[in-house]
């Protein structure tokens, strides 16, 4: 990453963090007065910082290591040949259709985020559409915005992923359904503006010129012992496998749909014994039996939100590897090189991943960001679109995480926007605000986890999504204001 300016940004972020809390004292909404308490100042000191960071770890580390297993997977992936074979299948089938591909990867991320709610989950997907677009000869930018936009746009229309819509929903009382034509809305008009952007600017002249060798599949042919080249199904049926159980497992059925087929099935597994003993619950482990917070985690309850999910996820990803090593069989001192090789892609995003956690946990200590935001929520009487969309976009750059923005921010906007006609438009500038964080952010960790891996520095990324960012932003208030005339 040319001269670390992705690092250099994060540090200077964290800089402006710790320097807030020496300027502004600590103010929060206490739930049980119902009331904006203000307090001393609390600053952070060096001592403060790396107690922070190492909370960051330990709490949101799990992040960085579904990265490097990710890049382990792909490690592997690559050595079977399939990998290879399967980039330069699609990058010839789409040669001269590029419009069609890039309208087509995006519609199919965003659809998916928009119902699964995933934000770095989908990662998973990203080496293989990076090594596509370079092999038909577009640049690593070209691939950072196809992806991020994919996943912002999948945010800002989330239809039905718990832990987006849903958690707006549970903390304004709203329902899935409430503005659902507008963020049908923002979904294709956000994949339509997101996809003329990136036919525009690959017209330019210059984009035609970088194709990083290491980030495109290396070819490997196998064979069989009676010289036959070894087939690609077996991995194109391991990885879509994947794909297709994520999705399966975060699409919220119960709050959604109100389908509990899942959570019976789920239940009923877990509780069949062999005299006494629960044998599927001792074979498939406590993590995959109930959640943090005592609810089920069968399908429908595989969210980001959760430790456990992560673990299935990584759980499946670690098991198709060996199964795709096992396959094609690749030699072990072969499966651990590609382990090696793969994990190291994802090892600067995996840090940083977790570095930006050091955000959400400093301000979750420190609360200044209410603070700084309180004048400008009192602004006006009422609700104000415009002073709380900037208050929630300011929020989720620190607090990063969308169930812990909501809960700083939403509950004192309760009090002060006693109308409840207006919060299923809260909840859907909410939305808006926070996945064009993840598109712009330094502290975003779906931001850094993608530029990292397709080594593009911050400001590179800066110079060509502003546009993009600005345009998303504009529509989103053109729908909010259209929304406040007609109801």
């Amino acid at each position: 990453m040319k001269k670390n300016n992705t690092l250099k940004v994060v540090l200077i972020a964290m800089f402006i963090t710790v320097l807030l809390t020496w300027i502004f004292p600590i103010g929060y909404f206490d739930t049980s007065m119902q009331t904006f308490q203000t307090d001393i100042r609390y600053p952070m000191g060096i001592f403060d910082i790396f107690y922070n960071l190492m909370i960051a770890a330990l709490s949101f580390g799990y992040i960085g290591i579904y990265l490097l297993i990710v890049g382990a997977f792909y490690g592997v992936f690559e050595q079977t040949g399939a990998f290879r074979k399967i980039s330069d299948k699609i990058a010839k089938l789409f040669k001269g259709k590029e419009y069609v591909f890039f309208a087509t990867i995006i519609t199919l991320l965003s659809v998916i985020i928009a119902f699964c709610g995933f934000c770095y989950e989908l990662i998973f997907v990203l080496p293989l559409i990076a090594s596509i677009i370079l092999l038909m000869g577009y640049d690593k930018v070209t691939v950072a915005l196809t992806y991020l936009s994919s996943i912002t746009v999948g945010i800002m229309g989330s239809l039905f992923a718990s832990n987006v819509a849903g958690i707006f929903a549970s903390y304004l009382d709203t329902n899935y359904s409430d503005l659902i034509w507008f963020k049908i809305a923002i979904l294709i008009i956000g994949i339509a503006v997101s996809t003329l952007y990136i036919m525009l600017r690959i017209k330019h002249k210059d984009i035609k010129k970088d194709t990083d060798k290491e980030l495109i599949a290396e070819k490997y042919d196998l064979k069989t012992k009676k010289g036959k080249h070894r087939r690609i199904w077996p991995a194109i049926v391991i990885f879509d496998l994947i794909i297709v159980l994520m999705i399966l497992g975060a699409i919220d059925y119960s709050g959604a749909f109100n389908i509990d087929i899942f959570d019976k099935f789920h239940e009923a597994v877990m509780a069949v014994k062999i005299g006494d003993y629960p044998i599927f619950a001792r074979i498939l482990g406590t993590a995959i039996q109930t959640s943090s917070s005592g609810a089920s985690i069968g399908l429908g309850h595989w969210t980001s939100m959760e430790l456990q999910t992560m673990i299935i996820f990584s759980t499946f990803i670690f098991l198709a590897t060996i199964v795709l090593a096992i396959i094609y069989r690749i030699k072990p001192n072969e499966v651990f090189e590609g382990y090696k090789e793969g994990a190291k892609k994802f090892a600067l995003g995996a840090v940083l991943v977790t570095v930006s956690y050091f955000f959400l946990v400093s301000t979750t200590y420190s609360p200044v960001i209410l603070k700084i935001l309180n004048p400008l929520l009192t602004l006006t009487n009422g609700f104000n679109a415009i002073t709380y969309s900037f208050s929630y976009l300011v929020s989720s750059i620190f607090s990063v995480d969308v169930r812990y923005t909501a809960d700083m921010l939403i509950p004192y906007v309760k009090t002060l926007v006693t109308d409840i006609s207006t919060y299923p438009l809260i909840a859907f500038i909410s939305q808006c605000m926070h996945g064009l964080t993840y598109f712009i952010a330094p502290t975003s960790f779906v931001l850094l986890s993608v530029i990292t891996y397709l080594k593009v520095s911050y400001k590179d990324w800066l110079k060509s999504s502003w546009v993009l960012f600005i345009a998303l932003f504009v529509i989103s208030f053109i729908l909010f204001i259209i929304n406040m005339v007609i109801v």
